[in-house]
């Protein structure tokens, strides 16, 4: 990575105490927290850190321990914005340790939390953090807002979906959504438009059209779905006008559901267009599949890999449009130490200010998460350059968060993950799979029901 594309270090000298004072949360401030009896987060017992060794240069420094999800170019991209914030300033040293995904995350989060060790900051899925919420493990947000940090900050669409009866608990930092995205070579061949399709029913027709075509050796198909892709699914009800659940209820056994999941099975087992694929990006990328779904945040990988032209566009609609949003953002963590939570509150800032959130949209493809990011000339000359990046930024007016079985309910993911599978590789009913399915997520529904009702609904 070229080092002089991210954001130039800006040191500033501020005393510990003019920093936490700034926060309002200086020595003589800290009853403001027990002022918060409503959230719990200053009676929370404070747990340990996780072990990290401040470097030489940053001695001395309140350190801020970040738990993160990101590998590859992104996790490059995340670690010189971390070494970028510990440069701007004389106080505070982030160290970064990395995971497996975000389920690597999520497991030693859970983990940590029974040992009673946690960091200050943990990077969490749109479909994770809500569970940590409902066992009173997140720092409410609200009382640590300022200039420079609160809902003026972000962009308004995902700032919401960590809003829990007015109060903030999770601040989007790498979301996305799945795009439409199609071989143009391939669609030519057909005598396809250049453009996605708009309708799952026009998706269905040009499948028949492109499937066999000969390209680059390979014999195609229209489509490479993807076994755990229970995101997608999620948006395939929705277009089908169809859920998971309303709130709590569970809406997947209703007709419009069902319909949605026979209509992914006869792609594949009887229109022949479309497979379940090893591995969906790459069958992409080697010209054996004319379309995927794939996250926005994919695009910069995508155009290092292809060797075509590729376009992009929304995903295809039914009697809905079907957009989930997706991606993660950052929590901070109740039981952590309170001066290291006010010093993750100014991590929380940089990440958020112009030139990170901004270097961080524009080399990862992820989505502006904040408004000065959407504002910003890297983002305006990146959706200039790059047609497909601005149809991603253009269908998140579309876009909607997930379903509220989906996040809450502890087995909501493995039991769609479980549909897929018995839709695309077992070729079982659809009706009847489905129906299987919502007496499961109702268990487990119930199982929280009580704790919903008291916090959420």
């Amino acid at each position: 990575m070229n080092n002089q594309s991210q954001p130039a270090p800006v040191r500033r000298a501020v005393s510990r105490r003019g920093f936490l004072s700034g926060l309002g949360i200086a020595a003589i401030a800290l009853p403001l927290l027990s002022a918060c009896g409503a959230t719990g987060s200053s009676t929370a017992a404070v747990y340990s850190q996780p072990g990290v060794k401040v470097p030489g240069e940053y001695a001395g420094r309140t350190a801020v321990v970040l738990w993160s999800p990101f590998g590859g170019n992104n996790g490059a991209v995340f670690a010189q914005l971390i070494k970028s914030f510990n440069d701007s300033q004389n106080d505070i040293y982030a160290e970064i340790q990395q995971f497996d995904g975000y389920d690597g995350v999520s497991e030693k989060l859970t983990a940590g939390l029974q040992a009673k060790q946690v960091p200050e900051l943990a990077v969490l899925s749109d479909v994770t953090w809500n569970r940590y919420f409902l066992n009173g493990t997140l720092e409410p947000l609200n009382a640590h807002h300022s200039t420079g940090f609160g809902p003026g900050t972000y962009h308004p669409r995902f700032y919401d979906e960590g809003i829990v009866r007015d109060e903030s608990y999770w601040v989007p930092f790498a979301r996305s959504t799945p795009l439409f995205y199609y071989n143009k070579e391939i669609f030519a061949a057909a005598g396809l438009p250049d453009r996605a399709p708009a309708t799952w029913e026009e998706f269905r027709g040009w499948g028949k059209e492109v499937s066999g075509i000969s390209y680059k050796g390979n014999s195609v198909k229209m489509r490479a779905l993807h076994g755990d892709d229970d995101w997608y699914f999620s948006g395939l009800l929705w277009a089908f006008g169809g859920a998971i659940s309303k709130n709590l209820d569970v809406k997947l056994d209703i007709a419009e559901s069902i319909a949605a999941a026979e209509f992914d099975r006869a792609t594949v087992h009887e229109d022949k267009i479309a497979y379940l694929a090893q591995s969906f990006v790459t069958d992409f990328t080697n010209g054996q599949v004319a379309t995927i779904t794939q996250s926005t945040g994919g695009l910069t990988a995508l155009a290092k890999d292809a060797k075509f032209e590729f376009g992009t566009g929304f995903l295809p609609k039914g009697i809905n449009p079907g957009v989930p949003t997706g991606g993660g953002g950052l929590s901070i963590m109740r039981n952590a130490d309170p001066a290291r939570k006010a010093a993750a509150v100014e991590l929380l800032k940089f990440l958020a200010a112009e030139e990170a959130s901004a270097t961080w949209t524009a080399q990862t493809g992820y989505l502006p998460a904040t408004s000065a990011a959407l504002k910003s000339t890297k983002v305006a000359e990146l959706m200039a350059k790059d047609a497909n990046y601005k149809v991603a930024v253009d269908q998140l007016a579309i876009a909607q968060g997930p379903d509220h079985v989906r996040k809450y309910v502890n087995n909501g993911i493995t039991e769609m993950k479980d549909v897929i599978q018995k839709l695309y590789v077992k070729n079982e009913s659809a009706e009847s799979v489905m129906q299987a399915a919502s007496q499961n997520l109702r268990r487990g529904a119930e199982s929280i029901r009580a704790k919903y009702n008291e916090k959420v609904a």
